[in-house]
């Protein structure tokens, strides 16, 4: 009787021990299996997102092949199509002599061909800066900011400390920060209503910093409306291409400022 009720006890033992093996063993897998599909839907998102900057890069990339070819059609094709129509006007001479109207004429018809060219240039430059390309990221900054600087549109005050690590940039990552800089610039002229501007350019701990801010009316209370903006967009796009980030910082009645940074390779 006693071994009977001893080999009760030791199967009640066993099924309790084999049931709690078979419940832990369930669990096991089953917290196994959510972890292999969860990192199985992480590489599928990292996927997706290095796909869509790979998409991004290409858009910015063909952008920028097409601002070069059109920059470069206006300069060598409609700037010396209208420089030679300049050459010959003045060396159109009428039968008569020259007389008053025809001087007048001459004067008025050359000082248009001289805006147009210069506006052609300007704007050949902006489509595909040749100064970016040939002397690096802070000629070309500092080229802008005296073009801007001269029209009165807006006093630039710029602080280049970073000059080494601009010139050691990769093109693509000089034109993405140009881009920016310019579409900042663009947005302080045409919507800020400020007289002046700063751009600072500094380096620390292996990141480049680049400050931007203005005195004009500022951004709404909530900071989160600008970025919807189609400017805004372009910027956060060309940003996100080469891993920088930026913070606009909050509202404080003193302008627009925004911080972006960008890590070093």
């Amino acid at each position: 009787m006693q071994n009977t009720t001893d080999n009760i006890y030791i199967l009640v033992i066993l099924g309790m021990t084999g049931t709690f093996l078979l419940v832990v063993s369930f669990i096991f897998f089953s917290v196994r299996n959510q972890n292999r599909l969860l990192k199985q839907r992480q590489k599928f998102q990292q996927a997706q997102i290095e796909h869509q900057k790979e998409l991004l890069k290409a858009i910015i990339e063909s952008q920028e092949a097409e601002r070069k070819r059109i920059g470069q059609d206006l300069h060598d094709d409609v700037g010396t199509t209208i420089s030679g129509l300049r050459l010959l006007i003045e060396m159109f001479k009428p039968a008569g002599g020259e007389d008053k109207a025809y001087q007048d004429f001459t004067q008025s018809t050359k000082t248009i061909i001289d805006k147009i060219v210069k506006d052609v240039r300007n704007i050949s430059h902006n489509l595909s800066p040749t100064t970016l390309r040939y002397y690096g990221l802070a000629a070309a900054v500092t080229e802008h900011c005296t073009i801007i600087n001269q029209s009165g549109k807006l006093e630039i005050a710029l602080t280049n400390n970073a000059e080494q690590v601009l010139g050691q940039l990769p093109l693509s990552v000089s034109t993405a920060f140009y881009r920016v800089l310019e579409e900042l610039l663009n947005n302080t002229i045409k919507h800020s209503g400020a007289g002046k501007a700063t751009i600072d350019l500094n380096v620390s701990d292996n990141k480049l910093y680049i400050d931007y801010a203005d005195n004009g009316k500022g951004v709404p209370a909530d900071a989160a409306l600008i970025k919807t903006g189609m400017g805004m967009q372009n910027i956060e796009s060309r940003l996100l291409n080469i891993n920088a980030t930026y913070n606009i910082m909050p509202y404080s009645g003193k302008g627009f400022n925004v911080k972006i940074e960008y890590p070093l390779p």
